[in-house]
């Protein structure tokens, strides 16, 4: 068994306890202690469905994970078993896919969630019927939240892994060639969380009653994590293109399992660390309370 196998089974472990355990319950307890300590009878706007639903919600997101959870360590334990005696693949190598495949799987609750919140922000507006809103004059600046450096260097580690790509295979421009559909898919990729990120600076207020000091503050840790993903992204094809200089292909999977758990913690726990609930005004969703 190639030792690049037994390095893989322990990252890969490292990504089912991430992504399917540790985050998620960070997650959970945060939802539910929003439910506790700020219940439906004094902060009724923050519920524009019944308390049922979300504590539905919470179970559904909880028991899912749970099964995922389930699911990673049966695979682990498949190809533990089965890549030894080359079942899985002729060489004895682990396929990135699986990394790949289960980490997309571990994002689905997730995906559940920011839906969920979609719709219960959707709601939350359609019963906002406050005759008087006051806007906030305050002039946001794009550079007050995000670095100029932090900007630049995240441009540079961009073109830096094109580049970098390209010379590993002595610049090869043609169509079908693997460099030129990673520059793509970077560039697209790219292009989506620019557009997520400009949504969400020059967007409307999603949340119609969230004051504009915890708006500004989460659209600016939003932004950051937006940039680390895209310098996640650039490290990871920066590694790849390594890989291939060096002929270390046999690390594909283990690389694709931290970049999903990078990835994960740049994501979720970077928003966890960062936008805490005691640090958040619930006032103004008492019933009292005036729309701002």
């Amino acid at each position: 068994m190639a030792w690049s196998n037994n390095l893989f089974y322990i990252v890969f472990a490292g990504q089912i306890l991430l992504l399917s355990w540790y985050l998620p319950t960070k997650l959970l307890a945060r939802m539910q202690h929003v439910l506790e300590t700020y219940p439906p009878a004094k902060y009724p706007k923050l519920y524009p469905k019944p308390i049922e639903h979300y504590r539905m919600g919470h179970l559904l997101y909880k028991y899912a994970n749970r099964c995922i959870l389930l699911l990673g360590f049966a695979i682990l334990l498949a190809l533990m078993f089965w890549v030894d005696h080359a079942t899985f693949a002729d060489d004895g190598f682990i396929s990135e896919a699986w990394p790949a495949v289960f980490g997309m799987l571990q994002f689905l609750p997730l995906i559940g969630v920011e839906l969920s919140e979609f719709s219960n922000l959707k709601q939350m507006r359609q019963a906002n019927s406050a005759a008087r809103r006051v806007a906030s004059l305050e002039r946001r600046s794009f550079i007050d939240m995000v670095s100029p450096a932090l900007l630049g260097m995240t441009v540079l580690l961009f073109v830096g892994a094109i580049v970098f790509d390209l010379y590993v295979h002595d610049f090869a421009v043609s169509w079908g060639h693997d460099t030129v559909h990673r520059a793509i898919v970077m560039s697209i990729t790219n292009g989506l969380l620019a557009t997520v990120g400009l949504l969400s600076f020059f967007g409307r207020k999603r949340d119609p009653h969230q004051s504009a000091e915890d708006r500004t503050h989460s659209v600016a840790v939003n932004l950051k994590a937006l940039l680390f993903i895209s310098m996640a992204l650039s490290v990871f094809n920066l590694m790849s293109a390594a890989e291939n200089l060096v002929h270390m292909q046999s690390f594909e999977a283990v690389l694709v399992s931290i970049y999903f758990q990078v990835i994960a913690l740049l994501s979720v726990g970077y928003t966890l660390k960062n936008i805490k609930t005691e640090d958040l005004n619930f006032d103004v969703y008492r019933k009292d309370a005036a729309a701002i």
